[in-house]
């Protein structure tokens, strides 16, 4: 059975910075209901601002796929999703983090079969606001494409 860990990044607190820990929830919530023998095995983990505190998680683990989300702005539409190359990383505004992904991705790619960074184009980021509709709704379908085994046909980030 392949393993996937899915790291949700992002700040609850801070609008559609929450995409990649609501879309945990989602996972979570939808695994409860899913099948035992899924040809998937799924750990979510809302890593919240700080992934770099999961590493020991990673390395342990070693999983197949390692799937970070995260509220990035790619200057696309609301909710629009791209996987994102470890070449564009430093060239994009990603959430507040106590690390750079960068340097995170650096790290711990090695624990792992393959790394994929999907970014989620947020509406609004201000604290104290709720997460908007089209992120939702996007992260409600990123959710299933993960279930589905479909997270690496997200079209990349040109």
């Amino acid at each position: 059975m392949s393993h996937t860990i899915v790291l949700g990044v992002g700040n609850r607190l801070g609008g559609d910075d929450a995409a990649g820990t609501c879309l945990v929830d989602m996972l979570n919530q939808r695994r409860k209901k899913a099948e035992a023998d899924a040809p998937i095995e799924i750990t979510a983990i809302d890593a919240g601002t700080a992934p770099e505190s999961y590493t020991s998680v990673i390395r342990r683990h070693r999983p197949d796929l390692l799937i970070l989300i995260d509220a990035a702005d790619m200057g696309l539409p609301p909710g629009a999703l791209r996987t994102i190359p470890p070449e564009k990383i430093s060239i994009l505004s990603f959430s507040t983090h106590h690390m750079p992904l960068s340097m995170f991705i650096s790290y711990v790619e090695r624990f792992c079969g393959k790394l994929l960074l999907i970014g989620l184009q947020p509406e609004r980021v201000q604290a104290g606001t709720h997460i908007s509709e089209a992120v939702r709704t996007s992260a409600k379908k990123l959710a299933e494409a993960i279930l589905e085994g479909r997270a690496a046909q997200i079209p990349p980030l040109e």
